[in-house]
């Protein structure tokens, strides 16, 4: 999620005028967001919405493009074992900074910055969302103003994708001037960013907008649209329809169900892009009748992925093998996805001993929030049915369907039989927070409660060594153990869903987020 996978997207509007692309550069966009952040700090994001609003006003180490490769961004070039950037025992990864760039305020860009922005995310005080890959670090070293030194307590392959990185939990780097003292909570960051990148914040008017202006001296270049202002609409219809009137000027992040009505509108492009990311019936691998192999693979079986592609997601999610979507370098595209074949998911139950005298019955959680969610649950209770399995539905608000053990959470507690489940991820394959035995509740994310000593073998060889091919064959062994044992039936690879109207131009998300480029982005009207 975003905060490790879990969060859903939310829809993300761009608001201007109706006409088609054809006329003068417009040198103000106005965009609406689902929900309003309570911090601009960038380590302290909350969820996906947060992150597309930073990233336009700071900047990572290390960005990522459509298909997860990595790229430079403040580190002048991506650190590898090629270029000395990474060190051959692994233990070492030092980062050269790009010169000339400077923080909103005018305060030159150093070493200093990465080195205090590393130590904020580390402090015990800091609320963040993870500490996953900076926790391996030993130690941070400075020796000039250009260049930062990593030593590392163990190898750890993900370091480049994970620190400072378009990752799943994306942080960004804030001025050393701006986090001396206090908590991350106390930051004047908070509602006054100061950053690197392409806008800065000049006004917000809490509960209504954010005004944003270009930065002219951004080190990407001036971006083309002078001015932008973010309004916060909470509900997606209400978006929809100022689209339709040419109230707004798109809709970046919406749901597959937004995306059907947005197709009608005239002068309007849906256009959809790749995420790091799948979405799936998660099944509790710990206790109950779906702790038995048998009973979760005649449930993957019994499940048609096809039909939810079609019928709930309405064709713009994309078949999944299993949690890496194909377009990711690591992804192992000569597997195959569990076939649907409802006679094989007859065979197994009655193996398990189910059937007409032994009945199955199962919970199922759902966030009630979620409309697909609640079309998904039907849609399983229909599907199993014909198995004789009853589907017993429960739905849950967010703040308890993934809250922490502490809090009773449905998922960390392993309170349900099966549940659905997205995850959105970043730029690097790692999924080891999600599947390795140390990271079931509450250590991490793994959910399911999975534990293979199988996969800790294989997830160890994908995070000790920084070669493509090595970890390659490692995420090959990973996704394949992912079928075998099904702690989840993957349904798809999710996709991020935007309207855009003919005169918004310029628009190139990276596999992790839409706003990347915004300094590219052009206006007509």
């Amino acid at each position: 999620m975003f905060a490790r996978g879990r969060c859903a997207l939310a829809a993300l509007v761009l608001l201007v005028g109706c006409a088609p692309a054809s006329g003068p550069e417009v040198s103000t966009l106005r965009l609406a967001i689902v929900n309003e952040p309570r911090s601009l700090v960038p380590m302290l994001s909350q969820g996906i919405q947060d992150n597309e609003i930073d990233r336009l006003m700071y900047d990572p180490l290390i960005a990522c493009d459509r298909a997860g490769q990595p790229v430079p961004a403040l580190a002048a070039v991506v650190p590898t074992r090629t270029n000395g950037g990474i060190s051959a025992d692994g233990l070492t990864v030092t980062y050269h900074l790009r010169h000339g760039v400077r923080w909103h305020d005018g305060t030159p860009f150093s070493s200093a910055d990465v080195a205090a922005s590393f130590r904020a995310v580390m402090d015990p005080r800091s609320v963040v969302q993870s500490r996953h890959g900076y926790d391996v670090v030993a130690n941070v070293e400075t020796p000039d103003p250009f260049t930062v030194r990593f030593r590392l307590q163990r190898p750890f392959a993900p370091f480049v994708g994970t620190i400072f990185a378009e990752s799943d939990a994306p942080y960004y780097l804030a001025p050393a001037h701006l986090l001396r003292g206090g908590t991350l909570a106390q930051s004047p960051l908070g509602s006054a960013p100061v950053g690197t990148g392409p806008y800065r914040l000049t006004r917000w008017v809490r509960g209504d907008r954010m005004e944003l202006a270009a930065n002219d001296a951004y080190w990407q270049g001036k971006p083309s649209i002078a001015r932008i202002v973010i309004r916060f609409i909470p509900d997606e219809n209400t978006q929809l329809v100022a689209l339709r009137t040419g109230e707004v000027d798109g809709v970046l992040v919406i749901s597959a169900n937004a995306a059907v009505s947005a197709r009608t509108i005239p002068h309007v492009r849906v256009a959809t892009a790749p995420l790091n990311a799948y979405w799936g019936v998660m099944m509790n691998y710990a206790r109950g009748p779906t702790a038995d192999v048998r009973v979760r693979r005649a449930l993957a079986a019994a499940i048609d992925a096809r039909a939810f592609r079609d019928n709930v997601t309405h064709g713009f999610y994309v078949p999944a093998i299993a949690d890496l979507p194909s377009v990711l370098w690591a992804a192992d595209t000569t597997l195959h996805p569990i076939e649907h074949d409802v006679d094989r998911a007859r065979i197994l139950l009655a193996q398990a001993g189910y059937g007409p005298q032994h009945p199955l019955a199962l919970d199922l959680a759902i966030l009630q929030s979620s409309q697909t969610h609640r079309l998904e649950a039907v849609v399983l209770q229909d599907e199993l049915r014909r198995l004789g399995v009853e589907v017993r539905v429960h739905a849950y608000l967010p703040n308890v369907y993934d809250a922490p053990p502490s809090e009773g959470g449905i998922l960390t507690r392993g309170r349900y039989d099966l549940a659905l489940y997205g995850w959105y991820a970043g730029m690097d394959p790692d999924d080891s927070g999600q599947f390795t035995c140390d990271q079931r509740p509450p250590n991490g994310y793994d959910h399911s409660f999975y534990c293979s000593t199988a996969m800790d073998a294989a997830q160890r060889d994908a995070l000790r060594s920084p070669d493509e091919r090595t970890r390659k064959r490692a995420y090959a062994r990973i996704e394949a153990l992912l079928l075998r044992d099904v702690p989840i039936a993957f349904l798809a690879s999710p996709v991020a869903i935007s309207a855009l109207r003919d005169g918004f131009g310029g628009f190139s998300p990276t596999l992790v987020t839409q706003t990347a480029n915004s300094q590219r982005w052009t206006l007509r009207r």
